[in-house]
């Protein structure tokens, strides 16, 4: 099984470069350390270029918050998996619930997945529900989305996605808000079963899921250690350098 990964989502933070470049340098140097864990970062794209060119270590990865599903062409604002590619991105977020929320569907992106994969970028694929309901309406909901962002992906390829369960409703909260430890370990299974039903347990076992969803330093070592989840996806804690560094290590240290 590869290490567990930790993806910092800086979203539309910071505001400038230069306060970019400060909160790069800080990461760098608290997660320094870290071992057994690969930790990546998702700056604005704005800013992903000036960022993996002045840095040439290894520890740190990078990771673009979303692609167009098209390499090049008129598509005014966009940004495309090869120009990801080009500045050195090796990871790309996929159907975050904020991109949905703006009106992103299955199809959309399935495009956007099958585009990054490519040009040989691994593809984040988030997916999870607003609300959760007594009925269980929830899982259906979660299963389809994971059906339709994987269609016409090859076989031999779905082994390379890593899937990113975010229950929108305990994103941006404080860690007392995150899911419990023993629901994500629910869900972890519902997930991993849905795709040994549809491609096998060999490829499934190899699927990286994490969990994002008000992941602090404070809950990130149980999380990780009751449910079993392969990594996180942080989203206002990674704006710490301090507070990403600690998820890091509770990372680390569970190997």
């Amino acid at each position: 099984m590869a290490k567990k990964l930790i993806v910092g989502n800086w979203k539309m933070h910071p505001a400038t470069l230069a306060d970019a470049k400060k909160l790069f340098d800080a990461v760098k140097r608290k997660v320094t350390g870290v071992r057994n864990a690969e930790v990546a970062i998702a700056p604005p794209a704005l800013f992903l270029g000036v960022l993996t060119e002045r840095y040439k270590g290894k520890t740190i990865a990078f990771c673009g918050q979303d692609a167009f599903f098209e390499q090049e062409g008129a598509y005014t604002g966009e940004v495309s998996p090869e120009q990801l590619k080009s500045v050195g991105v090796r990871y790309c977020i996929i159907g975050h619930s904020e991109r949905r929320a703006l009106g992103e569907g299955d199809e959309t992106v399935n495009r956007k997945l099958r585009s990054v994969m490519a040009r040989g970028l691994t593809p984040i694929l988030c997916v999870g529900e607003s609300e959760r309901d007594d009925d269980g309406a929830y899982l259906s909901f979660v299963s389809a989305q994971i059906r339709r962002g994987l269609v016409d992906v090859p076989l031999a390829e779905v082994k390379n996605i890593i899937i990113a369960y975010e229950p929108v409703w305990a994103i941006g909260k404080s860690a007392e808000s995150a899911m419990k430890p023993r629901d994500m370990h629910e869900m972890k299974l519902y997930i991993y079963k849905l795709l040994v039903e549809r491609y096998g347990e060999s490829v499934a076992k190899r699927v990286r899921i994490l969990y994002g969803g008000s992941v602090e330093g404070s809950n990130a070592s149980a999380i990780l250690t009751e449910s079993a989840v392969d990594g996180f996806l942080v989203g206002h804690a990674s704006l710490s350098a301090e507070s990403f560094a600690q998820i890091a290590r509770s990372i680390s240290k569970t190997r």
